[in-house]
């Protein structure tokens, strides 16, 4: 029997810039753009991102890799895990539903760190990050939800193997490297949903994608120096897929691995809140449209939703912007009253505001018999408003803004971006870094790098 990594690994030797089509391409710059962006507005607005850089930068040592940041380098496993940890600060970065993961937070600084390693080229680096997409998505996809619902946290769990395939194949690890690069990546695994459910432990949940992607691009450099994890890492009798699920779909782990890529299929976030929290927040909106009355007339609010979202978005009593973005009655009551959840209304001025949190606490949150039946093909909401005259709008939401299905267009990724980007760098310098990444394949490494 072959294993799952030997299989893994000819799809990495095999992945190669030319090969992609322009497709697959622009969705890699798309979610380079958009990593970058969130990554610049997470250390600017949110404090455990910025002590985690003030410690690397605290640490020093060889100037491998930059933090996006700072324009500094430093030793490159520190660096990703900086740049990692600024990325998912703000809950609004990429995703992929049915693998319930977020691979752009963990791939993209994996990638860029190995490639400043190897000074490889920008086409390789586009590369990489589209097959650390094609099989960390995959694993997320044959391990959920029974993973998700043991506690697991999947970004941390399935983010070593796609941030170990990115950097092993920017680094040109050969085929035995990087079987031994993959079982090493699959030992260091780990994250718990517990981070959703504690106020303080939301402002740390980037720690998960953070060690995810250092594991992965030290796994490939001990690899290149003679390491080896085990061959059967998955399928071994005490290997992951035992471990961390009781039910794995194999067929979703190598299905269409080089023909569909996923990378294609992930979702783009436009508020800055846990993905369970977005459709509700959407369908708020809807329902305020039709509203003839002004929002301080709400009596009560009426969020219909699937359980894993009450479950995983249910935060009542928020004290922090971190707990905020875990709260669907928090977020839906401040994107009634501010227009708007983006990365800059989570705030501790919005937290405090007594209009915002009496709204949120009108909040009841109800698991919709239609929602739970069509949960995950759909993540829907419907949210109906009342006012003191017992009059009531509704609208609903099958699937969030930015699903493959309803996806933002490339302007609107663009102004995320902006809106992101210029919250810590001025807006010329915002330009000219979205240039630069909508142009990747025909610019230098440095141009990235020194543009941020």
């Amino acid at each position: 029997m072959t294993e799952l990594s030997s299989v893994y690994a000819d799809f990495v030797l095999g992945t190669r810039y030319d090969r992609l089509s322009s497709e697959v391409v622009l969705h890699a710059k798309k979610v380079i753009l958009d990593t970058l962006g969130v990554a610049l507005a997470g250390y600017k607005l949110m404090e455990y991102p910025r002590l985690i850089v003030d410690y690397i930068q605290g640490l020093g040592g060889t100037p491998e890799a930059t933090v996006i940041q700072t324009k500094k380098r430093f030793p490159a496993i520190n660096a990703v895990f900086a740049n990692a940890s600024c990325s998912h600060a703000l809950d609004m970065d990429d995703g992929h539903r049915f693998g319930a993961l977020h691979p752009g937070t963990v791939i993209v600084p994996a990638a860029l760190g190995a490639a400043e390693l190897a000074k490889a080229s920008t086409q390789e680096l586009i590369a990489g990050i589209v097959a650390g997409y094609e099989v960390m998505i995959r694993v997320g996809m044959a391990i959920n939800p029974s993973s998700l619902n043991r506690g697991f946290h999947a970004t941390g769990v399935t983010g070593p193997f796609g941030a170990v395939v990115a950097s092993a194949h920017i680094l040109k690890l050969d085929r035995e490297q990087t079987i031994g690069a993959i079982g090493l990546a699959g030992l260091q695994g780990g994250g718990l949903l517990q981070v959703n459910h504690d106020v303080e432990g939301a402002k740390v949940k980037p720690i998960n994608p953070a060690k995810a992607a250092q594991a992965g691009l030290l796994s490939a450099i001990l690899a290149k120096r003679g390491a080896r994890g085990p061959r059967a890492i998955f399928e071994g009798e005490d290997g992951y897929l035992k471990a961390v699920t009781d039910e794995v779909r194999k067929d979703l782990l190598t299905r269409d691995l080089g023909k569909v890529y996923e990378i294609c299929n992930i979702y783009i976030k436009f508020h800055s809140a846990c993905r369970h929290a977005h459709a509700p927040i959407d369908a708020a909106f809807e329902a305020l449209k039709k509203m003839r009355v002004d929002p301080s007339e709400i009596t009560k609010i009426r969020v219909e939703t699937y359980s894993v979202a009450i479950r995983l978005a249910g935060i009542t009593e928020v004290t922090t912007p971190s707990a905020a973005r875990f709260s669907i009655p928090f977020s839906v009551a401040l994107a009634l009253s501010r227009r708007d959840a983006g990365a800059d209304k989570y705030t501790e001025e919005n937290i405090r505001d007594e209009k915002i949190q009496a709204l949120s606490r009108k909040v009841e949150l109800v698991v919709g018999e239609k929602w739970e039946k069509a949960y995950p093909n759909q993540r829907g909401a419907t949210v109906t408003l009342r006012d003191r005259s017992g009059k009531e709008w509704s609208a609903e939401v099958p699937l969030a803004k930015g699903e493959p299905e309803y996806p933002g267009s490339l302007e609107e990724i663009l102004k995320k971006f902006y809106t992101n980007a210029t919250l810590l760098i001025s807006e010329k310098e915002a330009k000219h870094l979205g240039e630069v990444i909508l142009n990747l394949e025909n610019t230098s490494l440095d141009a990235l790098t020194q543009g941020l």
